[in-house]
């Protein structure tokens, strides 16, 4: 039990200290108030509001009280608004509307973390009180309500409801009824359609991580609608502890959704009715493939069974019967991550059946995979043993299988290739005829080109003949 006092005055040299380590702070609040304690409360109140340290719990626990102690705390719940040193606050024992009411100016501003209410009085009209603050809260991470006997449909239903309408990032969420075996109050409970709400709340509400329900209606109808949660693929639950009026058929009912859920480490159940070996079998297979009666069943349960649990409880209770060493087995199921733990149960399969792994139904190419898988978990025998086994594909062949995969391709190429070859050939012989042509035509043009000087070089010559003559005749005759 934490430690808590009925004097203030405890916790105020601990409020100056200049440290960062957190501070517990549990305060005993029954009776009568004299005006020094009163005093006190309020000294207290300022020195929280003040202090640098941060107090990772404040725990109020109350017992039968008079008017002075509603006074004195009132005033103390003054002296803490806007104080955002408290992380959590826990509400204990005679606690109602009227204790909570005191902290009402708290309840606008502050960075709660965790809220609790522990074997209290607390009722409908207190979570009327609290309805804001559950509506506009965005540091919340905690809110446990167990044990509470006034808290019912009602209650659970508003708080629920204004974490959603506020957009809470809830992670821990715990209610639970008293005494699951004793017999219930017929006003006052937790009904078969308030499982259902919660579990849509849980739905809609994806950060939650650890959920504790300890219900008399979690029957087989109530577990269901956890487990339809649970099957979902935005679930993120790691933590999940159950407790209720269900046994062998419940545990089956969420064994199937236990099969594809990839988020749970740990569950825990608390069953009131008959829960024998059949139910504790049932929970084995979920995690355990290696109860099948022939070898290709049992690799079909490696591939499919969880590898995400770690751990299954099943709490002890007079109906339950389930045998020691299957108990023992589902508390201790793995401690390694889901990877890991897929690895440790493919090996074991391997290892069983390393002269015969035919029914894996592999091929070449999967084989150097293998090889080395077999290398890392096992031994040079093991690696000896598979590749002389008969049951296992080719490892060496001729043409290699890598060779064999790219002969098809080999053969595209070289046929392309052979087709390039015959288009430049034909490319190379237009080029060598329009070369022949080409010197052809030069030729001629040439041959024409000095014909034509040929034959105009004379008609120049007896021009210049005829200008001469020309010339000669009209020169004067001496007389």
């Amino acid at each position: 039990m934490p430690f808590v006092t009925k004097n203030p005055s405890y916790y105020f040299s601990a409020l100056e200290e200049e440290t960062t380590e957190p501070l517990h702070i549990g305060l005993y609040l029954a009776g009568s108030i004299d005006e020094k304690r009163a005093h006190d409360f309020v000294t207290l109140g300022k020195a929280i509001h003040q202090t640098s340290r941060s107090i990772r719990c404040l725990w109020l626990r109350f017992r039968e009280g008079d008017e002075s102690l509603i006074a004195a705390f009132t005033a103390f719940g003054e002296e803490l608004f806007g104080a955002t040193a408290i992380q959590s606050l826990v509400f204990e024992g005679r606690v109602g509307t009227a204790e909570v009411q005191c902290l009402s100016d708290f309840f606008t501003k502050n960075d709660l973390r965790g809220i609790q209410f522990r074997r209290t009085d607390v009722d409908m009209s207190t979570f009327t009180i609290l309805k804001p603050f559950f509506s506009h809260t965005t540091t919340l991470k905690v809110l446990d309500m167990s044990s509470n006997s006034r808290v019912g449909d009602e209650c659970i239903n508003k708080v629920l409801d204004a974490l959603l309408e506020g957009e809470a990032r809830l992670e821990t969420l715990n209610i639970g009824e008293n005494n699951l075996d004793g017999q219930p109050d017929e006003n006052i409970r937790v009904s078969s359609s308030e499982v259902a709400s919660i579990a849509s709340f849980v739905s809609k509400t994806p950060s939650l991580s650890s959920i504790t329900l300890r219900l008399r209606h979690m029957d087989d109808v109530g577990i269901g609608e956890i487990a339809m949660v649970v099957k979902r693929t935005d679930c993120n639950v790691r933590r999940l502890d159950l407790s209720g009026n269900f046994g062998n058929s419940g545990v089956k009912i969420f064994a199937e959704a236990l099969k594809t859920n990839i988020s749970l480490r740990t569950v825990s159940f608390g069953c009131y009715k008959n829960l024998d070996d059949i139910g504790g079998q049932v929970l084995l297979n979920v995690v355990d493939p290696f109860s099948q009666p022939t070898v290709s069943s049992e690799w079909e349960h490696v591939t499919r069974s969880n590898h995400t649990l770690q751990s299954i409880y099943i709490l002890d209770r007079p109906t339950v019967s389930v045998d020691n060493n299957i108990i023992t087995k589902l508390q201790s199921i793995s401690n390694m991550d889901p990877h890991r733990t897929l690895q440790s149960k493919c090996w074991r399969h391997i290892e069983k059946n390393i002269e015969d792994i035919s029914h894996l139904e592999l091929e070449s190419k999967h084989m150097p995979e293998v090889l080395a898988f077999v290398q890392q978990h096992g031994t040079v025998d093991h690696i000896f043993r598979l590749v002389k086994s008969r049951n296992t594909p080719e490892l060496f062949t001729n043409p290699s299988p890598e060779k064999a995969r790219m002969s098809h391709q080999v053969e595209k190429v070289e046929s392309e290739n052979e087709m390039l070859k015959e288009l430049l050939e034909s490319e190379r012989e237009k080029s060598e005829d329009l070369h022949e042509e080409n010197n052809y035509l030069r030729n001629l043009f040439r041959d024409r080109e000095e014909r034509k000087q040929c034959c105009m070089l004379p008609v120049f010559k007896f021009m210049e003949l005829w200008k001469y003559f020309i010339e000669l005749i009209r020169e004067p005759t001496l007389s």
